[in-house]
This record gives C-alpha cells, sequence and structure tokens, in this order.
C-alpha cells in the first residue's frame, strides 16, 4: 500500500515507600505538569505519579511514548516522584513479528491474509486496519469459528501497541488449535495510524451513531444521496486546501475545516469502496492533526445495499463535542467568567499565563496544586482552564477526588473561547 504524501499527584490513594515499584496502564500525560495519571494494574486504582528531567527512561526515547494504554514499570521515591519508569514491551521471536512496512506490502498484496484485531470489539468498531476482522483475544479460545477454515492461512493479530499483550495471546490461542502460519503485528494499530496508513470505522457502530457529537464527511466528487447527516467536502478542495496551506506555511494547528477546533473530534470518511480520493482525504487530515479519522468500511455502496439511513448531504457541519463529567463549553465558560460567582483557577505555566490571564483568575501552575489546596474553597463554584483542556482536566479529576463536589473546567481552547466572547486578557 503505498503512502501519500491529565492527572495529578493528589490522586494516590495510598502512600508508597521510599523506592516503591508500581506497575501501571498509562491514562494520560502532561508533559508540562509533568505527571502521569495510571490505572495501578494491582490496586486497580487510578493513581499518579511525578517525574522530572533527573528521571530516567527505559525503552522510551521520550516520555511522548507514554501514550494512552500503554503499560510501564516505575520506581518511585517518597514523594512519588518517578526515578525510573520503564516500558513492559511485549517480546517475541524476531520469526514471530512483522513490522508496519512489511504488513502494508501484504495487505497491497491482496492473497489471502487473514488479520484478526485482537482488540475488544468496542475499540474495534472505532478504527481498524484495512479487511481486518474482531477477534478479542479474551474471547477468541471459544469463538474459534473467527478464524479461518483452512488452517495454513497466513494470519496477523495486531492490537494496541507495543506494550499491549493482546495479540500475542491471540496467535498463542491460534497456534495451540492448529494454526501454522501465524505472526504478530507489534507496532500495532498505534504506529499504523502513526505513518497514516488508513483506518476504517464498522458500518454498524456507525449506523448507531448518527449524530451531532460524530463528523461525517462524503469526500466523493458528485452525490444524490448519502449517509445521513453527512456534510460534502470533496476531497479535491480538501488537497487544493492543503497545497495553498503549504504554500503559505500555515501552521498545522491552524488548519482546519468548517471552522472544527476539535481536532479529536470522531470524523468518517464516506466514499465509493476502495477509492483513493478517500485515503488521500484520510491522509490530509490526519496530516492536519485530526486524532481520530477513518473510513467507512465498505463504502457508500454497502451502507445502501444494508439499506441503512441516507440522506442528501449536508452544506454546513453541526458539531458538539460529546459531554464528559465536569466539562464546559465555551459559551458556558464565557458565561461564568462574566457573572463572577465562580472561582477562576488558571493551571497553565508561567511563560503561557505572561501572555494574558483572565483579571478574575487566579494562577496556580498544575504542578503546584497539591501546594496551594488551603487556597481553594470547597464551599464555593471552582472552574478550572489551561490551554486547551488537557490539564484543566487533570486539575478537576484531582478536586473530585478530593471531596469537592462543584468542579468543572474549561474543555476548549481558551484563546479562542475569549476571543469569541469579547473577554479581555490583562
Amino acid at each position: 500500500m503505498d503512502k501519500k504524501y491529565l492527572i495529578f499527584p493528589m490522586l494516590l490513594l495510598t502512600p508508597l515507600a521510599l523506592g516503591a515499584d508500581v506497575v501501571g496502564k498509562v491514562q494520560s500525560m502532561s508533559g508540562k505538569g509533568k505527571v502521569i495519571q495510571y490505572l495501578n494494574t494491582k490496586t486497580q486504582q487510578v493513581e499518579v505519579l511525578k517525574f522530572n528531567d533527573d528521571t530516567t527512561l527505559e525503552n522510551a526515547d521520550a516520555f511522548s511514548d507514554f501514550t494512552v494504554n500503554t503499560k510501564f514499570k516505575a520506581k518511585l521515591d517518597d514523594n512519588n516522584l518517578a526515578l525510573n519508569i520503564k516500558r513492559v514491551l511485549v517480546e517475541l521471536p524476531p520469526e514471530l513479528v512483522i513490522d508496519t512496512d512489511e504488513l502494508s506490502e501484504l495487505i497491497e498484496a491482496n492473497q489471502g491474509l487473514f488479520i484478526g484485531d485482537a482488540r475488544p470489539r468496542s475499540v474495534f468498531d472505532v478504527g481498524h486496519l484495512p479487511n481486518a476482522k474482531a477477534t478479542p483475544a479474551t474471547k477468541l479460545a471459544k469463538n474459534l469459528d473467527w478464524l479461518p477454515e483452512n488452517k495454513a492461512t497466513p494470519m496477523v493479530f495486531y492490537c494496541g501497541g507495543v506494550t499491549c499483550p493482546l495479540s500475542p495471546k491471540a496467535m498463542k490461542i491460534a497456534k495451540e488449535n492448529g494454526y501454522g502460519n501465524v505472526k504478530v503485528y507489534v507496532e500495532g494499530y498505534p504506529a499504523w495510524k502513526g505513518d497514516m496508513y488508513p483506518s476504517y470505522v464498522a458500518p454498524d457502530w456507525l449506523e448507531q451513531n448518527l449524530n451531532i457529537h460524530n463528523v461525517i464527511l462524503d469526500v466523493r466528487e458528485s452525490q444524490n444521496v448519502s449517509v445521513r447527516g453527512s456534510v460534502t467536502l470533496p476531497s479535491s478542495e480538501l488537497a487544493s486546501m492543503h497545497e495553498t496551506w503549504n504554500n503559505e506555511k500555515k501552521p498545522v494547528a491552524e488548519r482546519t475545516i468548517f471552522a472544527l477546533r476539535d481536532k479529536k473530534a470522531p470524523i468518517t470518511l464516506v466514499s465509493n469502496a476502495d477509492d483513493e480520493a478517500a485515503i488521500e482525504a484520510y491522509e490530509i487530515l490526519s496530516s492536519w492533526g485530526f486524532k481520530n479519522v477513518s473510513i467507512l468500511e465498505q463504502g457508500i455502496e454497502g451502507w445502501k445495499q444494508a439499506s441503512r439511513p441516507m440522506d442528501k448531504a449536508l452544506s454546513e457541519l453541526t458539531y458538539v463535542k460529546k459531554p464528559k463529567p465536569g466539562a464546559l463549553d465555551g459559551a458556558a465558560f464565557a458565561a461564568a467568567v462574566k457573572g463572577g460567582e465562580a472561582l477562576i483557577i488558571d493551571v497553565r505555566d508561567d511563560n503561557e499565563v505572561a501572555k494574558g490571564k483572565l483579571n478574575a483568575s487566579i494562577h496556580i501552575p498544575l504542578e503546584t496544586l497539591d501546594q496551594n489546596l488551603a487556597n481553594i474553597p470547597k464551599d464555593k463554584p471552582i472552574i478550572f482552564h489551561c490551554a486547551a483542556g488537557a490539564r484543566a482536566a487533570l486539575a478537576y479529576t484531582t478536586l473530585i477526588k478530593l471531596g469537592y463536589s462543584n468542579v468543572q473546567y474549561l474543555d476548549d481552547s481558551f484563546v479562542d473561547v475569549v476571543k469569541e466572547n469579547g473577554i479581555k486578557l490583562i
């Protein structure tokens, strides 16, 4: 296949001894706040560790390698500071492993390869490799009919990346049941997406999620009808925008469609099956920083044949970010700021605040929140904000865990919200 072109120390529920070892799975990470929120695999509790510039890493080049669901081991001191963090990598003999480029070539060759997605079905539905079949490793042993009848069929299993044990587990089950030509794509779905190879969404899932929380783009050049709720945006227009913005050297962060600020918005691309236009649109949007882009599996033809909901494509997008506990949209945040009843806490760092802050807000950087709890009353509404929402969400979770009940946070771009609502910064 050709390629074209969070989380804070106060969440700990039990103290840790000097030099304690913990094993966990990353839930989120704040590089600026220097903290990792994780699920402790032993206690099944949500906990947080701190790190600093002296923290050493193993099996990782940078903290950015600790993406969601990464399994790790860490040695902590008595201040909950990580002295060392090690990614727990899947270890298999080289002859059982296939890499991204090799897998892409096999898919392109189209010679009867069976690709099994060992992740839970709910994860598979919203994004998976082309032609992959859902084969959740936790259920595979009791559902061997998911596998091909011919046990000589070449097979590849994948899951959530280099620390995910589900694909090796699926391979083991297949081999124990007589399948002899089995490999594991250890790099998994994150690497596939990272290299901008196409991802596909299950039609059954999309039919159940035709709502304002999902963006559906029909990228065909013309259409009479399309998936219900889709917006028309031909891939040729995207390509033209891409070329123009490349020539203008427009920052990736500013490249968007229909003024869509949420780069994590779920986006499904609709086109004809095996249409290169959909792959081109996928690559362009992915290069613009949109994280959750996928192509409709089986295309518009499969959608029609299954008699799924259809309508004339729209010309304007209506999208609302799916609500999260404690999250405020821009309008509600602006109203709260102007109302003056809530305590607004800015958890950005000093350099960000120096460029402009709310007159009525107080500044408590995320990494110092645990040292400033005395300044945060429990009898007054509290609203956190940062630059884009991640650190504010972390601060919100921290206070909720500590017994605060009237806490919210801005889940949007702070700069854009204040600009759109005429709020002046000092």
